[in-house]
Protein backbone atom coordinates (compact mmCIF):
# COMPACT_ATOMS: atom_id res chain seq x y z
CA UNK A 1 0.00 0.00 0.00
CA UNK A 2 1.28 3.32 -0.96
CA UNK A 3 2.00 5.85 1.72
CA UNK A 4 -0.68 8.50 0.74
CA UNK A 5 -3.18 5.16 0.62
CA UNK A 6 -2.25 4.88 4.11
CA UNK A 7 -2.52 8.42 5.21
CA UNK A 8 -5.98 8.68 3.95
CA UNK A 9 -7.77 5.75 5.36
CA UNK A 10 -5.99 6.39 8.92
CA UNK A 11 -7.76 9.66 8.55
CA UNK A 12 -11.19 7.85 7.67
CA UNK A 13 -10.54 6.00 10.79
CA UNK A 14 -9.62 8.72 13.16
CA UNK A 15 -12.28 11.26 11.36
CA UNK A 16 -15.13 8.20 12.21
CA UNK A 17 -13.89 7.24 15.84
CA UNK A 18 -12.93 10.78 16.43
CA UNK A 19 -10.35 8.89 18.99
CA UNK A 20 -8.18 5.60 18.05
CA UNK A 21 -4.49 3.91 19.59
CA UNK A 22 -1.92 3.64 17.15
CA UNK A 23 -1.73 0.54 17.75
CA UNK A 24 -5.10 -0.47 16.67
CA UNK A 25 -4.61 1.84 13.55
CA UNK A 26 -1.40 -0.47 13.03
CA UNK A 27 -3.57 -3.81 13.41
CA UNK A 28 -6.11 -2.51 10.69
CA UNK A 29 -3.68 -1.91 8.14
CA UNK A 30 -1.05 -4.79 8.84
CA UNK A 31 1.79 -2.74 8.98
CA UNK A 32 4.22 -2.08 11.33
CA UNK A 33 3.57 -0.01 15.10
CA UNK A 34 6.81 2.21 13.78
CA UNK A 35 5.16 2.61 10.29
CA UNK A 36 2.35 3.93 11.58
CA UNK A 37 4.22 6.09 14.12
CA UNK A 38 6.15 8.14 10.86
CA UNK A 39 2.49 8.66 9.25
CA UNK A 40 1.18 10.26 12.04
CA UNK A 41 4.12 12.56 12.76
CA UNK A 42 4.02 13.57 9.09
CA UNK A 43 -0.19 13.75 9.26
CA UNK A 44 0.20 16.09 12.79
CA UNK A 45 3.22 18.03 11.24
CA UNK A 46 0.48 18.60 8.03
CA UNK A 47 -2.10 19.65 11.15
CA UNK A 48 -4.39 16.62 10.53
CA UNK A 49 -4.04 15.14 13.98
CA UNK A 50 -2.53 15.99 17.05
CA UNK A 51 -1.14 12.96 19.73
CA UNK A 52 -1.63 12.75 22.79
CA UNK A 53 -0.16 10.23 25.65
CA UNK A 54 3.34 10.16 24.42
CA UNK A 55 1.37 9.56 20.76
CA UNK A 56 -0.54 6.73 21.30
CA UNK A 57 -3.98 7.98 20.99
CA UNK A 58 -4.72 10.46 17.94
CA UNK A 59 -7.22 12.73 17.80
CA UNK A 60 -8.99 14.20 15.10
CA UNK A 61 -8.19 18.26 14.74
CA UNK A 62 -10.61 20.66 13.11
CA UNK A 63 -8.64 21.27 10.05
CA UNK A 64 -9.40 17.87 8.79
CA UNK A 65 -13.51 18.34 9.11
CA UNK A 66 -13.02 21.14 7.03
CA UNK A 67 -10.11 20.28 4.71
CA UNK A 68 -10.90 16.92 3.49
CA UNK A 69 -14.36 15.98 1.53
CA UNK A 70 -16.99 15.20 4.18
CA UNK A 71 -19.03 12.95 2.65
CA UNK A 72 -16.05 10.52 2.25
CA UNK A 73 -14.73 10.81 5.96
CA UNK A 74 -18.43 10.50 7.05
CA UNK A 75 -19.54 7.43 5.80
CA UNK A 76 -15.85 5.44 6.07
CA UNK A 77 -17.82 3.10 7.91
CA UNK A 78 -20.27 2.46 5.72
CA UNK A 79 -17.79 2.22 2.75
CA UNK A 80 -15.92 -0.23 4.80
CA UNK A 81 -19.29 -2.64 5.09
CA UNK A 82 -20.03 -2.11 1.31
CA UNK A 83 -16.37 -2.98 0.21
CA UNK A 84 -16.29 -5.93 2.88
CA UNK A 85 -19.81 -7.23 1.23
CA UNK A 86 -18.81 -7.45 -3.08
CA UNK A 87 -15.44 -8.82 -2.04
CA UNK A 88 -17.82 -11.94 -1.23
CA UNK A 89 -19.02 -11.72 -4.63
CA UNK A 90 -15.88 -12.84 -6.32
CA UNK A 91 -14.99 -16.34 -7.47
CA UNK A 92 -11.64 -17.99 -7.47
CA UNK A 93 -10.24 -17.76 -11.21
CA UNK A 94 -12.47 -14.35 -12.18
CA UNK A 95 -10.73 -11.65 -13.88
CA UNK A 96 -11.75 -7.94 -13.07
CA UNK A 97 -11.95 -4.61 -13.84
CA UNK A 98 -11.71 -2.14 -10.16
CA UNK A 99 -12.45 1.44 -10.78
CA UNK A 100 -10.69 4.07 -8.39
CA UNK A 101 -12.33 5.55 -5.62
CA UNK A 102 -12.90 5.56 -1.86
CA UNK A 103 -15.70 2.51 -1.72
CA UNK A 104 -13.49 0.47 -4.28
CA UNK A 105 -10.66 0.65 -1.77
CA UNK A 106 -12.38 -0.76 0.36
CA UNK A 107 -13.11 -3.27 -1.54
CA UNK A 108 -9.52 -4.20 -2.16
CA UNK A 109 -8.87 -4.64 1.38
CA UNK A 110 -10.88 -7.35 2.02
CA UNK A 111 -10.76 -9.15 -1.74
CA UNK A 112 -9.27 -12.72 -0.89
CA UNK A 113 -6.54 -13.84 -2.72
CA UNK A 114 -8.69 -16.02 -5.09
CA UNK A 115 -6.45 -18.80 -6.49
CA UNK A 116 -5.99 -17.37 -10.59
CA UNK A 117 -7.74 -14.06 -9.64
CA UNK A 118 -6.25 -11.27 -11.80
CA UNK A 119 -7.25 -7.73 -11.12
CA UNK A 120 -6.66 -5.07 -13.97
CA UNK A 121 -6.97 -1.39 -12.75
CA UNK A 122 -6.05 1.67 -13.03
CA UNK A 123 -5.46 3.24 -9.76
CA UNK A 124 -1.94 2.59 -8.45
CA UNK A 125 -3.02 2.72 -4.87
CA UNK A 126 -5.61 0.40 -5.85
CA UNK A 127 -2.77 -2.04 -7.58
CA UNK A 128 -0.41 -1.81 -4.72
CA UNK A 129 -2.74 -2.66 -2.27
CA UNK A 130 -3.72 -5.79 -3.68
CA UNK A 131 0.19 -6.53 -4.69
CA UNK A 132 0.97 -6.43 -0.87
CA UNK A 133 -1.73 -8.92 -0.51
CA UNK A 134 -0.01 -11.37 -3.41
CA UNK A 135 -3.17 -10.71 -5.45
CA UNK A 136 -2.64 -10.86 -9.36
CA UNK A 137 -2.69 -7.22 -10.88
CA UNK A 138 -2.01 -5.70 -14.06
CA UNK A 139 -2.17 -1.24 -14.69
CA UNK A 140 -3.48 0.33 -17.03
CA UNK A 141 -0.97 2.95 -18.86
CA UNK A 142 -1.96 6.89 -19.37
CA UNK A 143 -2.24 10.41 -18.08
CA UNK A 144 -1.75 10.41 -13.90
CA UNK A 145 -4.41 12.28 -11.81
CA UNK A 146 -1.65 13.26 -9.09
CA UNK A 147 -4.10 13.67 -6.25
CA UNK A 148 -6.08 10.03 -6.88
CA UNK A 149 -3.34 8.60 -8.69
CA UNK A 150 -4.91 6.80 -11.05
CA UNK A 151 -4.72 6.62 -14.87
CA UNK A 152 -7.06 7.44 -17.38
CA UNK A 153 -7.07 9.47 -21.06
CA UNK A 154 -6.58 7.64 -24.86
CA UNK A 155 -3.16 5.23 -23.85
CA UNK A 156 -5.63 3.69 -20.59
CA UNK A 157 -8.36 3.27 -22.75
CA UNK A 158 -6.27 1.33 -25.52
CA UNK A 159 -4.82 -1.22 -23.45
CA UNK A 160 -8.35 -1.79 -21.65
CA UNK A 161 -9.41 -2.64 -25.20
CA UNK A 162 -7.20 -5.72 -24.68
CA UNK A 163 -9.41 -7.25 -21.76
CA UNK A 164 -12.73 -8.84 -21.55
CA UNK A 165 -13.49 -9.47 -17.48
CA UNK A 166 -15.62 -11.43 -16.02
CA UNK A 167 -16.68 -8.56 -13.38
CA UNK A 168 -16.54 -4.91 -12.83
CA UNK A 169 -16.58 -3.24 -9.62
CA UNK A 170 -17.12 1.00 -9.83
CA UNK A 171 -17.73 3.39 -7.05
CA UNK A 172 -19.81 6.22 -8.09
CA UNK A 173 -19.81 10.13 -6.93
CA UNK A 174 -23.66 9.67 -7.93
CA UNK A 175 -26.29 7.16 -8.74
CA UNK A 176 -29.56 8.88 -10.20
CA UNK A 177 -32.31 6.55 -11.68
CA UNK A 178 -32.85 8.93 -14.90
CA UNK A 179 -29.09 10.23 -15.27
CA UNK A 180 -27.40 7.18 -14.50
CA UNK A 181 -24.55 6.70 -13.09
CA UNK A 182 -22.38 9.50 -12.59
CA UNK A 183 -19.01 10.65 -12.00
CA UNK A 184 -16.92 13.94 -11.11
CA UNK A 185 -14.23 13.98 -13.83
CA UNK A 186 -14.99 13.40 -17.60
CA UNK A 187 -11.89 11.26 -18.41
CA UNK A 188 -12.62 8.17 -15.37
CA UNK A 189 -16.72 8.88 -16.34
CA UNK A 190 -15.16 7.80 -20.21
CA UNK A 191 -13.11 4.77 -18.62
CA UNK A 192 -15.39 3.37 -16.56
CA UNK A 193 -18.03 3.48 -19.07
CA UNK A 194 -15.31 1.27 -21.33
CA UNK A 195 -15.03 -1.32 -17.96
CA UNK A 196 -18.80 -1.57 -18.05
CA UNK A 197 -19.23 -2.35 -21.64
CA UNK A 198 -16.25 -4.94 -21.20
CA UNK A 199 -17.60 -6.96 -18.46
CA UNK A 200 -19.96 -9.44 -18.37
CA UNK A 201 -21.00 -8.31 -14.56
CA UNK A 202 -21.62 -5.04 -13.57
CA UNK A 203 -21.16 -3.76 -9.88
CA UNK A 204 -21.38 -0.66 -8.44
CA UNK A 205 -20.76 0.15 -4.77
CA UNK A 206 -22.70 3.34 -3.44
CA UNK A 207 -23.25 4.83 -0.14
CA UNK A 208 -26.91 5.55 0.52
CA UNK A 209 -25.34 9.32 0.01
CA UNK A 210 -24.72 8.95 -3.81
CA UNK A 211 -28.29 7.60 -4.15
CA UNK A 212 -30.46 10.17 -6.24
CA UNK A 213 -27.17 12.23 -6.48
CA UNK A 214 -26.05 13.51 -9.75
CA UNK A 215 -22.92 14.57 -10.51
CA UNK A 216 -21.27 16.26 -13.83
CA UNK A 217 -19.68 14.11 -15.81
CA UNK A 218 -22.14 10.70 -17.02
CA UNK A 219 -20.76 7.16 -17.38
CA UNK A 220 -23.39 4.68 -17.82
CA UNK A 221 -27.35 4.61 -17.59
CA UNK A 222 -28.38 2.35 -14.90
CA UNK A 223 -29.71 -0.23 -17.36
CA UNK A 224 -25.90 -1.08 -17.06
CA UNK A 225 -25.50 -1.92 -13.86
CA UNK A 226 -25.92 -5.97 -13.04
CA UNK A 227 -25.91 -5.16 -8.88
CA UNK A 228 -25.87 -2.86 -6.48
CA UNK A 229 -24.76 -2.64 -3.04
CA UNK A 230 -25.44 0.44 -0.96
CA UNK A 231 -25.85 0.21 3.22
CA UNK A 232 -28.87 -0.15 4.97
CA UNK A 233 -29.28 3.67 5.77
CA UNK A 234 -31.02 3.79 1.73
CA UNK A 235 -34.64 4.76 1.73
CA UNK A 236 -37.60 2.29 1.36
CA UNK A 237 -38.61 4.23 -1.45
CA UNK A 238 -35.73 4.51 -3.17
CA UNK A 239 -34.96 0.64 -2.80
CA UNK A 240 -38.38 0.19 -4.33
CA UNK A 241 -37.30 2.45 -7.41
CA UNK A 242 -34.42 0.34 -7.81
CA UNK A 243 -36.21 -2.84 -7.96
CA UNK A 244 -38.75 -1.39 -10.65
CA UNK A 245 -35.38 -0.67 -12.82
CA UNK A 246 -34.70 -4.78 -12.33
CA UNK A 247 -31.39 -4.87 -10.77
CA UNK A 248 -30.13 -6.55 -7.99
CA UNK A 249 -29.74 -4.72 -4.75
CA UNK A 250 -27.46 -5.83 -2.06
CA UNK A 251 -27.75 -4.30 1.70
CA UNK A 252 -24.53 -4.61 3.35
CA UNK A 253 -25.56 -5.24 6.85
CA UNK A 254 -23.80 -4.45 10.49
CA UNK A 255 -20.57 -7.01 11.29
CA UNK A 256 -18.52 -6.75 8.62
CA UNK A 257 -14.86 -7.66 9.67
CA UNK A 258 -12.54 -4.83 10.41
CA UNK A 259 -9.95 -6.25 8.33
CA UNK A 260 -9.47 -8.82 5.33
CA UNK A 261 -9.15 -12.38 6.87
CA UNK A 262 -11.61 -11.60 9.49
CA UNK A 263 -14.91 -13.96 9.64
CA UNK A 264 -17.49 -13.24 6.27
CA UNK A 265 -20.44 -11.23 7.18
CA UNK A 266 -23.97 -11.72 5.77
CA UNK A 267 -25.25 -9.39 2.99
CA UNK A 268 -29.08 -9.00 2.48
CA UNK A 269 -29.82 -9.15 -0.99
CA UNK A 270 -33.27 -7.48 -1.70
CA UNK A 271 -33.78 -9.00 -5.04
Amino acid sequence: MLASERRRLILERVAELQSIEAQALADELQVSAMTIRRDIKRLEQDGFLRQTYGGATVHITKSVELGFNSRALQYAAQKRLIGASAAQMIEPGQTLFLGEGTTTSQFAQFLPPHPHLQVITASLSHASLLASRNIRVIVLGGKLHADELTMTGPIAEATLNRFYADVCILGAAGFDLQVGVTELDYEVASLHRLMMERSRRVIVLADHSKLGFRSPAVVAPVSMVTTLVTDEAATQEMLDQLQACGMQVTLAGKGAPERAGQPDIQPETVM
